[in-house]
């Protein structure tokens, strides 16, 4: 079933004065996909061909209420507070992660070293897949700060 019918018919739609602007697939760290991305089954093969992941097939929905920075700043605090603190690329990158997008600076070389060392490094696949998500959010969203997708 297509996630935009998910979204749509089965979830109602935004609500009136609401225009749908991104959708997280999968949890926080599952992916995001923008409003016109949303016609892609609901699967891990289909998910994936947009550089998402199913997760635990959760859906949430943002309107242009919801800033960007909003929704990544939310994806570091989830990463920062549920990290095992089993692995330090991890346990270290996600509170560094925070703290970067905290600070409102734009994310510079190293905010882009951080998520290729989380993407490389970390011993399981919640660490592995912050970059991905971050990179996700940055790909729906298009408009975005510079060097969010690094």
């Amino acid at each position: 079933m297509p996630v935009l019918r998910i979204v749509a018919e089965l979830g109602g739609g935004p609500r009136e004065g609401s225009e749908l602007t991104v959708v997280q697939v999968g949890g926080p760290l599952g992916g995001f996909l923008a409003a016109d991305q949303l016609d892609v089954p609901l699967s891990e093969a289909g998910l994936a061909g947009r550089g998402a992941a199913l997760g635990h097939a959760g859906l949430v929905a943002f309107d242009q209420h919801v800033e960007p920075e909003q929704v990544l700043r939310h994806l570091w605090e989830f990463a920062a507070a549920e990290s095992c603190g089993a692995c330090s690329p991890c346990r270290v990158g996600s509170r560094r992660g925070l703290e970067i997008v905290r600070s409102g600076a734009p994310p510079g070389e190293e905010y882009a070293r951080l998520l290729r060392v989380m993407g490389e490094a970390s011993l399981c696949a919640f660490g592995r897949r912050v970059p991905a998500a971050v990179r996700a959010l940055a790909r729906a969203y298009g408009e975005r700060p510079a060097g969010w997708d690094r």
